[in-house]
């Protein structure tokens, strides 16, 4: 029985772990971390807030980090963009380019710039950063997949769902640490995840993994998944709601 047990003990100590990290036998987890909200909860007036992260470092195993890298990322979405083509002076739809999975919200805190930290192979392992991102069905050759990622990127920054900052994330006297980010009014629900990553001489050396859901609660709630879950009869209700509307109007403008 012992000798089962602890196979299944160590096995749980790594699931918090990315999975180079978790092979490293000598690896020691110097992270404890928390943010400031267990839930977003939207409602018809949210007008967006800011999140705080924050955690403790254990100096002891490796002395203090190098940085420390805090990504908080959206559920993924199955992204399509179709590039518009201007012919005879008029614009129509192009090709169009499936990028699979792609984050629908994307937030990169850091102490320090995240390309002083790593090299840009070791982010796309690890995940950190945004121009790390790749399409995943895409079916074009690399110069377009980087127009349309780069188009995609651009559309998400406009939106404000997309936002990496350096020097965000402030190291206090070495162990503690804290980060804000904000988040939009127009921001996707769904599960988040947030990941907090501490670096010594450009090796991982600390990881946590997190969730935090966001939902629309309130009278919000009833009509957006009356339109995502019941599309047909909330068409047929707004139809039926219009016609109704425009009838009322008729006959309170026919009296007077």
């Amino acid at each position: 029985m012992r000798a089962l047990i602890l196979p299944c003990l160590f096995a749980c100590l790594s699931l918090g772990l990315p999975a180079n990290a978790a092979q490293a036998s000598e690896f020691q987890n110097v992270l404890v971390t928390d943010v400031s909200k267990d839930q977003i909860s939207i409602r018809s007036n949210y007008s967006g807030e800011t999140l705080l992260l924050f955690g403790a470092i254990d100096t002891q195993p490796y002395g203090e980090a190098d940085g420390v890298v805090v990504v908080l990322r959206g559920p993924a979405q199955d992204i399509t963009l179709r590039k518009k083509n201007k012919q005879f002076g008029i614009w129509v739809n192009g090709p169009a380019y499936r990028l699979g999975d792609l984050p629908s919200f994307y937030a990169v805190a850091s102490s320090r710039p995240v390309a002083e930290l790593l090299p840009s192979a070791r982010r796309a392992e690890l995940g950190i950063g945004a121009d790390v991102l790749k399409a995943n069905n895409l079916d074009a050759n690399a110069d377009a997949e980087r127009e349309a990622i780069e188009a995609f990127l651009r559309l998400k920054q406009q939106a404000n769902l997309f936002a990496a900052q350096s020097d965000a994330v402030e190291i206090i006297h070495g162990k503690l640490f804290r980060a804000e980010i904000n988040l939009p009014a127009g921001m996707p629900v769904g599960a988040y995840t947030t990941e907090f990553f501490a670096f010594k001489d450009g090796t991982l050396i600390g990881y946590q993994i997190g969730e935090l859901p966001v939902d629309i609660v309130g009278a919000g709630h009833i009509l957006h998944e009356a339109a995502y879950n019941m599309s047909l009869l909330y068409g047929i209700f707004g139809v039926a709601l219009a016609v109704f509307m425009g009838w009322a109007v008729a006959i309170i403008f026919r009296r007077s």
